[in-house]
């Protein structure tokens, strides 16, 4: 099978995530598989990565918006590309992103079979972007979702929003993220006394103004003196959120930060963590949890749809509203006192990520996804042909 995915970023313009490893899956399964993303940092240009599909980068018009969205292209060559390559399918990644709406529409142009996934129906980036998500979502978005044979949520929640937005109810399937099981996995002896960790994008959405508060409440009020924050990853609040940690004077002596790591590092990251902690305002359903919950790691995070939609407190977690500093920080006290019930939960997140969010079951559930969107089209145009 062909398979042409497409995204406005993609690596090395960010570090390899799920779609890298979901192509480099697919091609482990012997599918052909072509990227088509924005050449950001250069010129277009076609390359064969060793993992064995291939990346097209496309000149792109960039409509960033400030800190908010630094990055939301246009490709004007993006119809012509597919239009060249001809595929099996045509998957895109995000409905919120241009370069999604272009290769939905161009692919019922040519009536090639189209999927879309949604990772998060809505990201909260304040007042102007969060008026201009909503005209999208009205217009260009549900376009998308009403063209597409096929569109992909990973949680009940996303699934309910984007039907409540006008995407026909049988158009939808829910297959989750998935993890690397071989590679997150539990370290026993790699673990570090009172580590907490956070791995993500900065931006306003992951609620980290809230973790810096409730660092500073278990480190001032309740005289906590012994715990370490890291937090992992890029984007554009870091700076914000680093002031913020060195307001407090917790900077370096108690968080610390690094940038965007590679998986390997992330794995290793992972392994050293007493406690992952994701106070997020909204979600998706987050990789950065999934990939703790593989390595063992009890989560603390916040009760909000797709966390909670693998987390259940008590059992694999702890959960507490969110935008709560002084919740956030009581439980990830309790995990730092009580080392039976971090391993009980632990032991849960993995047990439940091997059973439902390893690859080999999201693989095969994306590929049955594919092939009624193949056999649907095949269908329409049977129908036209009598």
């Amino acid at each position: 099978m062909h398979v042409v995915r497409v995204r406005h970023l993609f690596y090395p313009d960010m570090p390899k995530d799920y779609f890298y490893e979901l192509s480099v899956r697919q091609v482990m399964k012997g599918y052909d598989v072509d990227v088509i993303t924005w050449a950001k940092n250069g010129k277009s240009c076609v390359k064969r990565v060793s993992e064995g599909f291939f990346i097209r980068r496309l000149h792109g018009l960039n409509f960033s918006l400030g800190d908010a969205v630094q990055e939301y292209p246009y490709l004007p060559n993006l119809s012509r590309e597919v239009e060249l390559l001809k595929p099996d399918v045509v998957h895109a990644e995000s409905h919120l992103f241009l370069p999604s709406f272009q290769a939905i529409k161009k692919a019922r142009r040519l009536g090639l079979p189209c999927v879309v996934s949604v990772h998060g129906v809505f990201a909260d980036r304040g007042f102007g972007v969060n008026f201009a998500q909503r005209l999208y979502l009205r217009s260009l978005g549900l376009s998308v979702f009403k063209s597409a044979n096929r569109v992909i949520c990973l949680t009940l929640s996303d699934a309910k929003e984007v039907v409540r937005l006008g995407c026909p109810s049988e158009k939808v399937r829910l297959v989750p993220n998935a993890v690397d099981t071989e590679l997150f996995k539990p370290c026993k002896e790699c673990e570090e006394d009172n580590l907490v960790v956070w791995v993500g994008r900065f931006v306003p959405e992951k609620g980290l103004n809230y973790l810096i508060e409730a660092a500073k409440i278990i480190v001032d009020d309740f005289k906590f003196k012994n715990v370490r924050f890291l937090l992992v990853g890029y984007g554009p609040w870091k700076k914000k959120i680093m002031k913020l940690a060195y307001d407090y004077r917790l900077a370096g002596k108690f968080i610390r930060f690094t940038e965007a790591l590679g998986r390997d590092e992330v794995a290793k990251v992972l392994g050293k963590a007493t406690i992952f902690v994701f106070p997020s305002l909204r979600e998706g359903l987050p990789l950065s949890v999934l990939e703790a919950m593989a390595c063992g790691v009890p989560v603390v995070g916040s009760d909000v749809p797709g966390i909670n939609d693998v987390i259940v407190n008590g059992k694999n977690g702890l959960l507490v509203p969110a935008r709560d500093p002084k919740a956030l920080a009581k439980a990830v006290l309790t995990l730092l006192n009580d080392e039976d019930l971090g391993r009980e939960l632990g032991q849960n997140d993995r047990k439940l990520v091997m059973e439902k969010y390893n690859w080999d079951v999201v693989v095969n559930e994306i590929e049955k996804v594919y092939h009624e969107a193949i056999k649907e089209v095949w269908q329409q145009r049977n129908i036209k042909l009598s």
